[in-house]
């Protein structure tokens, strides 16, 4: 390998088909750069990296090519992104989608986590790529709906497929309009059988996958993996490849959908599996939506209302505060409870949230119980 100036050029070893993430030493080794070896590129093929002065980016260009040896891999001239969901007819219809709720807010992006069997990988959601994608990413992660669920389809250098067997029929969801946004590397988008068919199965690719994807009104990225969690992308097992009906040796999804986990843990012990999903900034705290833990708004909006003694000094108002505070204590309880919930659920910061708002009621409640007490001695 030789460095011109800012000019790296290295050649592909030999065990590095199409796909395979390549770290390049530059500077001396004390930086490395991830690389992809692109389609057609087979051991000795050339590959250069250019930093432009100024900037932290490396550009990659093909140099000299060897063509990838007979048995490397190579990608399959048609991807099918089929859910295979139950029930999912051959020859769909166009689906009459629900209307749009109400948007996400102006925030740029939020992040999911997903606790997999070899590590933990961060997704970049954006809202401003695909709004209706976007909203169900999130809502499927904070309902637990992404938990214990199997890389079911895994094509070295393409993509991991994930989302069954569903927990729930979630209904199907209109199509973003297109942005143009490519599916590179780490792209994260959702698998359809048509318009307007989007449920609950996803895929992220492992390879650039601009060149087959993206032309199907449902093929819009909704998201990417972080540049910090591209290494765990190439540890995820690619062994079965695709699925039993796309001709390849991996799983047969109805027997997926019929049989569960206890099918893909019997046949396809190698499966990297999601242990565990959750979205690290959705929902804000000002919302209270279907993936909050339930009380915990109830529980801030009576701490949040302020104690007055001068109110308290008649009869009434002392009855009223008495009131005041069994109900205060009432939300600290069921948000106490839902913080538990969410902890087990590893919902880590909507625990967050009711374990604070259950704290908030519970002072609230002694406040408004001292105060009804001094005015009911009076």
């Amino acid at each position: 390998m030789t460095m011109q100036g800012m000019q790296v050029k290295f050649t592909i070893p030999e065990g590095a088909p199409p796909g395979t993430l390549l770290s390049v030493p530059v500077r001396g080794g004390a930086e490395q750069v991830k690389v992809r070896v692109p389609d057609g590129c087979g051991a000795g093929s050339t590959l250069i990296l250019t930093q432009p002065e100024g900037t932290d980016q490396w550009d990659m260009q093909v140099g000299d090519v060897v063509p990838a040896a007979h048995g490397d891999y190579q990608q399959p001239e048609n991807l099918q992104l089929a859910p295979h969901s139950p029930g999912s007819p051959k020859n769909y219809q166009p689906v009459e989608a629900p209307a749009p709720t109400a948007g996400l807010e102006s925030t740029v992006a939020y992040t999911v986590r997903l606790d997999t069997t070899v590590g933990l990988i961060d997704i970049i959601v954006r809202p401003d790529w695909a709004p209706l994608g976007t909203r169900r990413f999130l809502e499927l992660a904070a309902a637990g709906d992404l938990t214990d669920l199997a890389f079911y389809r895994a094509i070295k250098g393409c993509i991991v497929q994930f989302g069954l067997p569903a927990k729930r029929t979630w209904p199907c969801i209109q199509d973003d309009p297109p942005t143009g946004v490519p599916f590179l590397l780490g792209a994260v988008s959702f698998a359809a059988i048509g318009e307007n068919t989007r449920r609950s199965t996803l895929f992220i690719c492992i390879g650039d996958m601009s060149h087959m994807l993206g032309q199907k009104s449902w093929e819009t990225p909704i998201g990417a993996v972080a540049e910090s969690s591209l290494d765990i992308l190439e540890q995820l097992d690619t062994t079965y490849g695709d699925i039993a009906e796309f001709g390849g040796a991996g799983p047969d999804t109805n027997r997926i959908n019929t049989e569960g986990n206890a099918y893909l843990r019997s046949n396809f012990p190698n499966l990297s599996y999601i242990r565990s999903a959750w979205p690290e900034d959705w929902p804000s705290p000002e919302e209270n939506s279907a993936g909050s833990p339930p009380g915990a708004a109830a529980a801030t909006a009576a701490a949040a209302q302020p104690a007055n003694p001068a109110a308290l000094s008649d009869p009434d108002a002392a009855v009223r505060a008495v009131g005041a505070a069994a109900e205060a204590q009432r939300q600290a309880s069921i948000a106490s409870a839902a913080a538990a919930d969410a902890e087990r659920a590893q919902f880590v910061a909507q625990a967050k949230q009711a374990a604070q708002a259950a704290q908030a009621a519970a002072l609230a409640a002694q406040a408004a119980a001292d105060v009804a007490q001094t005015a009911k001695a009076e």
